[in-house]
């Protein structure tokens, strides 16, 4: 019986030593590879000596050393024979021979160890994995390691990683964290043969996958090589996801159509989240400190100044602040008007007014091509400051970003204004205060941005408003919906709190009281929802249809309906040259009414439209709270 508890106790110990090994981080690996250079030149000094006293023959000596310092690691022993040798035979320096004969097997059992273990490891987790839910995340870097934390604390399924570990750099971080790393052909390729290592079949488990290289080309390609391998191998459209985070050159609709299992595609992801980094820092932004929180509104829910906004800095994130600003800084009773500063302005604006002329035909903007640190630029503000309600600063540099906020806040609170000030950098935002400087980062990579889940959910409501009468979740609803439709949801459910903040209530009175607005309220709330969706249509590249446009596409709708018995085109609106009749003032819209009912025989009626969104709000916010 002791024998047995013998084998078994050695066993768990040698099992815990070698996975604890299998653990073991780069420090501990440096130090052991210090501990084997000075037991290496501890051997070389001891037997060094000894042999040069036993053999004259210089050469002799030296192999003797030489395979007697290597024989150390390999646990034989040559102490017996230098012995003898005076200096090394006192029982001081038999002891450190000894030692370092001890510590030279201790290297080399731990590095056969460490191997071993880090392969039973590897193979106990991937056992693990192949029976849970996992997160497959492509591009290995500081910013995918720190969300794959954030994924493990939140208990959100395992993780493993695609792509190389330069230099290892990550390797401890990995381990710790319980993730596993592939970097094989097979797996950057996603083959099938991967999707068999990791037990990846149909109807079997959910795949949560990633890209988030930092090449946006690279994440492209893997997420159209994983849609190719989820329809190869048969895996149901609701076992797998996709957030990819892309460049602004790449079209998020076209990944959509590419990868997305919505009705007549033939994609093979339930749910795709298509992130273009400009776009999401600016909605980041939006949702750290939204323009309808600097405003003031009276009782029936108009604003009582107008909103101005300064953006310093007009590159890639520059342009995406400014659209979003647009999109969410509108209200009744207030006009919107915002200053871009930039040095580069002519470098770095290229055709941003031609894309969306819409908004430029408004002629809110005004330009100041100088240093955000001018006489010039303060000679200007300093004439601008009575209605200034938000401040961006975008310069593409955090420090620089920082610099410019603290200057700005202090000239600002000079001047008697403290509009929002909000830095938006690399990797994430911040909110500059009076009271609490610099609030702590919201950063880009994390759950509550790249899940979409989490960052589409109130999206997923308003789009299953629209279709409650087809009997489908919102699940289902939202993977039949078309990119720019998703888009539009987004921006509905980014400006709701805007509409409880004029009504002068919140989510948690709206949840328990319900929503009824009447009267002035609801016509001003009905007339921001107008210019609301006007602002999101322009910042998105649409413009007014003109008044030609619009005729002949009446005559088009005419002759379909007297050859097939129905009209198909829609009249007023021209997605693919970005065109809308809609996009006029709200009290011309009952005159458009009027002009299409005349022709589809309809009886659609546009600013019922718009206040029929306004009334969802309640149904929205419980369906919501319910999920």
């Amino acid at each position: 019986m002791s024998l047995i508890f013998i084998y078994i106790f050695t066993a768990a110990l040698f099992l815990s030593l070698v996975l604890s090994l299998g653990l073991q981080s780069r420090t501990i690996a440096r130090l052991n590879g210090i501990l084997l250079f000075l037991v290496g030149i501890i051997g070389i000094i001891t037997y060094g000596y000894g042999f040069s006293v036993l053999f004259p023959s210089l050469p002799q000596a030296v192999m003797r050393t030489l395979f007697a310092v290597f024989g150390m690691f390999l646990g034989r022993s040559e102490i017996g024979t230098v012995s003898a040798v005076p200096g090394l035979s006192t029982p001081v320096m038999q002891m450190v021979m000894y030692l370092t004969h001890f510590l030279a097997i201790y290297c080399t059992a731990s590095a056969v160890i460490a191997a071993i273990g880090k392969r039973l490891l590897r193979t106990v987790r991937l056992f693990v994995f192949r029976r849970m839910d996992l997160n497959l995340i492509y591009g290995v870097n500081e910013a995918s390691v720190n969300f794959a934390e954030q994924i493990r604390k939140e208990q959100k399924g395992h993780v493993i990683f695609i792509g190389t570990d330069p230099g290892s750099r990550f390797e401890s971080s990995l381990d710790r964290l319980g993730c596993l790393l592939f970097d094989d052909s097979e797996a950057k390729a996603a083959s099938p043969a991967f999707f068999k290592r990791i037990g990846m079949k149909p109807g079997e488990r959910h795949l949560s996958i990633y890209c988030l290289d930092f090449s946006p080309s690279a994440n492209l390609r893997y997420a159209q090589s994983m849609n190719a391998l989820l329809k190869q191998t048969g895996c149901l459209p609701e076992q797998a996801s996709l957030t990819a985070v892309l460049g602004m050159g790449h079209s998020g609709a076209e990944l959509l159509a590419q990868t997305n299992s919505s009705a007549g595609s033939s994609g093979a992801f339930g749910s795709v989240l298509a992130v273009v980094k400009p776009d999401m820092l600016a909605r980041m932004m939006i949702k750290t400190c939204a323009p309808y929180e600097t405003m003031t509104f009276d009782e029936n829910g108009r604003a009582v100044s107008d909103f101005e906004a300064l953006v310093i800095g007009f590159g890639q994130t520059g342009q995406a602040v400014l659209r979003s600003l647009y999109a969410n800084g509108q209200f009744e009773g207030s006009a919107f008007r915002a200053s871009v500063v930039s040095a580069q302005f002519n470098r770095e604006a290229g055709s941003f007014f031609y894309r969306y002329p819409g908004m430029q035909a408004h002629d809110c903007f005004t330009v100041k091509e100088c240093n955000a640190r001018s006489v010039d630029f303060y000679t200007y503000l300093e004439d601008h400051t009575k209605n200034l309600k938000y401040v961006a600063v975008c310069t593409g540099s955090d420090n620089e970003n920082a610099e410019i906020a603290y200057e700005l806040r202090e000239f600002l609170a000079r001047c008697g204004s403290r509009p929002a000030i909000m830095l938006i950098g690399k990797t994430g935002v911040q909110r500059l205060t009076d009271s609490r400087g610099l609030s702590p980062q919201t950063p880009f990579y994390s759950t509550d941005v790249l899940v979409s889940d989490r960052i589409d959910a109130m999206a997923k409501v308003i789009n299953h408003q629209y279709h409650l009468s087809e009997g489908h979740t919102p699940d289902e609803d939202w993977r039949s919906c078309d990119y720019f439709s998703r888009l539009s949801c987004r921006a509905s459910a980014d400006y709701l709190d805007a509409f409880l903040k004029m009504a002068g209530t919140d989510r948690e009175t709206v949840i328990r009281n319900g929503w009824n607005p009447d009267g002035e309220l609801l016509e001003n709330l009905g007339r921001t929802e107008h210019k609301r969706w006007c602002a999101f249509h322009e910042s998105m590249g649409f413009r007014l249809m003109p008044p030609e446009i619009f005729a002949a596409r009446k005559a088009q709708f005419e002759r379909e309906k007297s050859e097939t018995g129905r009209g198909r085109i829609r009249i007023g609106k021209d997605m693919e040259r970005r065109l809308h009749a809609c996009l006029i003032p709200w009290d011309a819209l009952d005159d458009l009414s009027a002009e299409e009912n005349a022709v589809t025989g309809k009886s659609v009626d546009y600013k019922e439209m718009d206040r029929d969104n306004v009334r969802m709000i309640a149904s929205m916010l419980k369906s919501a709270a319910s999920m």
